[in-house]
């Protein structure tokens, strides 16, 4: 077996721009993956070494990008979810990809440890764990990447299961090539479910460096209480690390929408590093703060192509307290009813909207229990869009993840039209992605706001055309009202919302969770 591709040279740092006191330089990196479907991994079960050989193509381009953000004086580069071995695999054929990871960080070097092995057995076990240690160690610089990991004497789904789990894992190193830290994906996506092991209880897994303390969470992870909101909140993180593999999920789940909304709403920096496969509409990178993004990727076209990011952040993000059912508690009655109130499924959920005119300024709809109202004030001239405000309250059970369901509060203007609903409003299954992305109506003024459950967490989502983010545009009040600026250059909308979620009435989390294809 030849193994080669190891780089043991130290990066040549030329002369980069020094960053600001209190501040750090970050960088995340969009992948365009090579996947195991490609070498045909996934139709049968591959050997280790063509596994390796799959997996550096990956870690070549990740290898280079690497050194490219040391160059420009990054502390931190963050890899996208599933970016070194691919995705598309059953229970099987993804063996040969993983590898054996401490299940908590334990100050490891595996850049030094095979340097003192210097034997290619050892290098082909811990292949990857070892080209991620020589990445950081080379480069001077904290790398956070994903893996497949394995961890044996792990039997607790009968014998259909093995001893072994399987986990879909997340490392950082530190500049010395030390492992510091170690998470578990806990909230698999639908694809997931029957494949990978959770830990018996989210982890809340954290990493103390020079530029603040970082947490850890993988893709769905970002939509659950655990293990992102108790980071936040609990534990007193400056910034999340959002390794992911997402893709434009209409209308309120496009992943750069997500992770800047995230950022506003638990008033954290996040750093979210996604693969590139514009022909499953899959990109969404970039480097956010509380108060909107130093550095967003997001294209689809044909012709583009990954991208590395880097970005200076405040070490600590600056923070603001917003109160999201003040002003629609307050003003609710201000607001009259609607008598035109219709229904729309969109992505499974069935919501009751009602129709913004060109001739009117104020609208406002309830859910039918009356436990979630949202009003909205504007002013704009509707051509040929149709754009109506909805409201959904209740549990959410598409991507349920291993709990099943989630609840969600959701305040919402988009473009649905009453005359036709499905082609309109049931943007999950409409496959025009221009008539997704693209607007031509100005509003001159809007304000969204809710009354939302004392508990709920929300997270504030504003789309540009061509589902572009405009943090310009964009103004948030203590009281809880999303705003567009009205003194600027406006730009037509695509959507606003207020992505709300009440965790305390999600489904419970498993007792013990099996990969489904085992059930």
């Amino acid at each position: 077996m030849q193994l080669l591709y190891l780089s043991w040279c130290l990066v040549c740092i030329s002369a980069v721009p020094l960053v600001e006191e209190g501040k750090w330089r970050a960088a995340v990196y969009e992948h365009v993956l090579v996947t195991a479907s490609d070498v045909g991994c996934t139709e049968t079960v591959c050997t280790r070494d063509q596994a390796i050989e799959l997996m550096e193509a990956n870690l070549a381009v990740l290898r280079d990008n690497v050194e490219e953000a040391a160059r420009q004086g990054a502390d931190l580069i963050l890899l996208p979810e599933d970016g070194i071995h691919g995705y598309g695999f059953n229970r099987e054929n993804i063996v040969p990809f993983l590898e054996g990871v401490p299940q908590s960080a334990d100050g490891s070097n595996q850049c030094a440890l095979y340097s003192a092995e210097d034997s290619s057995e050892y290098l082909s076990e811990h292949y990857v764990m070892i080209q991620l240690s020589c990445m950081a160690q080379s480069n001077g610089l904290y790398v956070a990447a994903c893996l497949g990991s394995v961890v044996g004497d792990c039997d607790h789904c009968g014998p259909d299961h093995g001893t072994d789990c399987f986990y879909n894992t997340l490392v950082v190193f530190d500049p010395e090539g030390s492992l510091v830290g170690v998470y578990h994906k806990y909230n698999l996506w639908t694809s997931e479910l029957p494949i990978y092991d959770i830990d018996k209880l989210p982890a809340a897994v954290s990493v103390e460096t020079p530029f603040g303390k970082l947490g850890l969470s993988i893709c769905e992870d970002l939509l659950w209480r655990s293990p992102v909101v108790d980071l936040a909140e609990r534990d007193g993180i400056d910034t999340l690390l959002l390794p992911l593999s997402w893709w434009d999920m209409f209308p309120h789940q496009l992943a750069h929408s997500n992770e800047d909304a995230w950022a506003r709403g638990l008033q954290i920096n996040l750093l979210a590093a996604d693969n590139h496969v514009p022909q499953d509409w899959n990109s969404g990178s970039g480097i956010f703060t509380p108060a909107g993004h130093a550095a967003v990727y997001h294209n689809i076209s044909t012709s583009s192509t990954g991208k590395l990011l880097v970005a200076d952040i405040d070490i600590k993000p600056r923070k603001s307290h917003v109160n999201w059912a003040e002003f629609a508690s307050n003003n609710l009655d201000h607001f009259e009813d609607s008598e035109d109130v219709f229904t729309a499924i969109v992505y499974d959920d069935l919501y009751n909207f009602v129709k913004l005119n060109s001739d009117e300024n104020t609208a406002k709809v309830c859910s039918d229990d009356g436990s979630l109202c949202c009003i909205a004030e504007y002013s704009a001239v509707f051509e040929s869009d149709v754009f109506s405000l909805g409201v959904f309250s209740g549990s959410h059970i598409k991507d349920g993840s291993v709990s099943g369901s989630f609840y969600i509060e959701m305040c919402t203007i988009i473009k649905c039209d009453p005359e036709d609903v499905w082609n309109t409003c049931t943007q999950d299954m409409i496959m025009d992605y221009d008539y997704l992305t693209r607007s031509n109506t100005i509003f001159t003024s809007l304000k969204l706001a809710g009354t939302f459950s004392d508990s709920t967490r929300v997270f504030p989502e504003a789309l540009f055309d061509e589902v572009t983010l405009r943090p310009e545009l964009v103004l948030i009040t203590p009281d809880g009202v999303l705003s567009i600026r009205e003194k600027f250059e406006l730009q037509p909308l695509v959507s606003l919302s207020l992505f709300g979620r009440r965790y305390e009435d999600d489904a419970d989390i498993p007792d013990n969770f099996c990969p489904n294809e085992l059930n």
